[in-house]
């Protein structure tokens, strides 16, 4: 039996995550129980596990190098389990694990920072960039990802909807082709039937240089994925502040 759902993508900062708790409320309300998210965003990070490893960050997004450089995590590159992010954590950690899982906004069938790899901790033990960081965990994503697709498949039911959180960088869709690998081999195992959310924020209409590279992004990020496509611009309230608009908008 095919299952259905959505994969959220746009720039860093368009409001995908803000976009996958709001669906998830109303298709729950509207009677789909079993919406549930996937996070393959390794920079979404949860509040707790920043705030628990850096004490002083105030940013529930703030992936700084350092935030990983507190715990005894074992080196990415030579771990043989995708799980090895959590295998350094202290007890005061531990502890806390409860409230690590509900700091996201939404409720998560998978989250890829406690399950699988996070970018603060592959920074500090790679001391790789934010750009540099993410693109090698998708790629650890990609290679892990029949362990990954097996997390799934134990906790789907025939009922259940996705809605796939993934990160906003763009060459992860211009230079890369992990995104496309994942989302081909989770359509082929799964029996999915998805449906590209593709947000962009909507200042960019402010300025029509902006306008003309969101628009050719989202037509780039549209051919690479290779599926059914509906362009959203989020933050619409916020779009009298820019004055008037260019193209009659």
């Amino acid at each position: 039996m095919p299952m259905y759902g959505q994969v959220v993508v746009g720039p860093p900062g368009s409001g995908k995550t803000t976009y996958c708790n709001g669906m998830q409320q109303y298709l729950r309300l509207v009677g789909r129980a079993d919406t549930l998210v996937i996070n393959l965003d390794p920079a979404n990070e949860s509040t707790a596990i920043t705030n628990n490893k850096a004490g002083s960050s105030s940013s529930p997004d703030h992936n700084d190098g350092a935030d990983a450089g507190e715990t005894d995590s074992a080196d990415v590159s030579s771990s043989s389990s995708p799980q090895h992010q959590g295998d350094g954590r202290d007890e005061d950690d531990k502890d806390n694990s409860n409230d690590d899982q509900i700091t996201l906004p939404y409720d998560t069938l998978l989250d890829v920072c406690e399950e699988v790899v996070n970018l603060s901790s592959v920074m500090d033990e790679l001391g790789l960039g934010p750009n540099g960081g993410l693109m090698y965990c998708m790629e650890y994503i990609e290679h892990h990802l029949d362990h990954v697709i097996s997390i799934i498949k134990s906790r789907i039911n025939p009922r259940t909807y996705l809605l796939i959180d993934l990160p906003g960088q763009v060459e992860l869709y211009t230079h890369s082709a992990c995104v496309q690998n994942i989302l081909t081999k989770l359509t082929k195992e799964l029996d999915l039937r998805l449906c590209m959310i593709n947000l962009i924020d909507a200042h960019y209409c402010a300025d029509a240089s902006k306008f003309i590279s969101a628009a050719l992004l989202s037509t780039t990020t549209m051919l690479r994925l290779e599926l059914p496509a509906v362009n959203v611009l989020s933050k619409i309230d916020m779009i009298s502040k820019y004055g008037e608009l260019p193209y009659n908008l």
